[in-house]
């Protein structure tokens, strides 16, 4: 078995600051970077890839493979 791969994300500011001001104006408790990474997870979760998306700890996403019956391959 492989061992695990890491990318980098870099988050644009124009991102940061729209998560930013919103979460403040709801008076929220959680951080910009943590909204974001559930985003994240979210839509990797939910595309038409065979892709699964656990968010592993505050900032960290795991990404795995997961074949559904509805997933687009990604080599055909």
């Amino acid at each position: 078995m492989s061992k695990d791969a890491r990318i980098e994300i870099i988050i644009d500011p124009s991102l940061l600051n729209h998560f930013t001001e919103n979460l403040n104006r709801q008076n929220s408790s959680v951080t910009p970077e943590k909204a974001i990474a559930g985003v994240i997870a979210t839509i990797l979760d939910d595309s038409a890839f065979p892709l699964e998306a656990k968010r592993t700890s505050e900032l960290t996403i795991h990404i795995g493979y997961h074949l559904r019956s509805f997933s687009q391959p990604f080599f055909e």
